[in-house]
């Protein structure tokens, strides 16, 4: 197998990347791959590590993190990575969403396994105000939670979410006036949310797009009408299972390209990560097999 370095998030998962990564190089060792980890020092290290490995020769670059970190990984990855130069994702964030996504789950041995195996196949990635992302673009209510809950430090486990849902209800309600336009037409109205999603999971619960595939060549849009404080509580639930498709108030189609312009500023978020808080206009275009995963 072509030589792997091994991209490390030692914060990712509170501290698990850090504890795990010894045990995946020696997982992957004993599986004769040759596999060396760096470790990042702070944001931004993921995506130059990644450009670095791959204008290196390495055939392979592993990132160990969560949802974050394959954020970062990717922005590393697309538009540097020739030929047969793959990617491959070891889950060991908070949050998996993408390696949910590829079949691995949360499951670090079996990514190693499959990585080892040298599995390979392509899937889709996409670009927000061009910055890339894996699993998918969030803009509104649900990034407005996730900015909240990074100012929550204190806090843990599902504390965080319950908080930063109440502020955000209490404080940062917005329903602004939004024009989307995507490939089958336009949506003009109030909103609440709205997602651009390749894969169906995100938040680590929310199917916000059970249809989506990261391998179909296309984007799932979902836009959610402007709700009432009750309403956006009545939602959540829904969005959970997936049961909000189809219901009143809630948008739901494929597409590759969508660009959305408000009246009022929205955070946006990329894989959870945020990309601005004050956002009047995206763009966002997919990527169709822009990842060629070991996976």
């Amino acid at each position: 197998m072509p030589r792997l370095e091994l991209i490390v998030n030692p914060c990712a998962g509170r501290g698990k990347a850090a504890r795990l990564a010894p045990l995946a190089v020696a997982r992957l060792r004993e599986r004769g791959v040759e596999c060396e980890a760096r470790y990042t020092r702070g944001p931004g290290d993921a995506t130059r590590l990644v450009a670095e490995a791959l204008r290196g020769g390495a055939g392979c670059v592993a990132v160990a993190g969560g949802d974050g970190t394959v954020n970062e990984a990717v922005n590393g990855y697309v538009g540097v990575a020739t030929g047969a130069q793959a990617i491959g994702f070891i889950p060991l964030g908070t949050g998996n969403d993408f390696a949910k996504m590829l079949g691995t789950g949360e499951d670090w041995r079996a990514a190693c396994d499959r990585i080892a195996e040298g599995r390979r196949r392509r899937v889709d990635a996409g670009r927000c105000n061009g910055r890339c992302f894996a699993n998918g673009i969030g803009a509104g209510f649900d990034a407005q939670v996730a900015l909240e809950a990074n100012g929550m430090s204190w806090l843990r486990g599902n504390a965080v979410y319950g908080t930063a849902l109440a502020r955000t209800l209490l404080l940062r309600h917005r329903t602004p006036l939004a024009r989307i336009e995507h490939d089958g037409g336009v949506i003009e109205g109030r909103i609440t949310l709205v997602a651009i999603a390749n894969g169906s999971t995100y938040g680590g619960a929310f199917r916000i797009a059970p249809a989506a595939d990261v391998a179909d060549g296309m984007l799932e849009l979902v836009v959610a009408d402007a709700l009432s404080r009750s309403g956006i509580l009545g939602l959540v639930p829904h969005v959970m299972r997936g049961s909000h498709v189809g219901r009143k108030g809630v948008t739901v189609l494929r597409t590759c390209r969508v660009v959305m312009e408000t009246d009022a500023p929205l955070a946006v978020h990329a894989d959870g990560e945020i990309i601005g808080n004050a956002v009047t206009r995206i763009d966002v275009e997919l990527l169709s097999g822009a990842l060629l995963v070991a996976a």
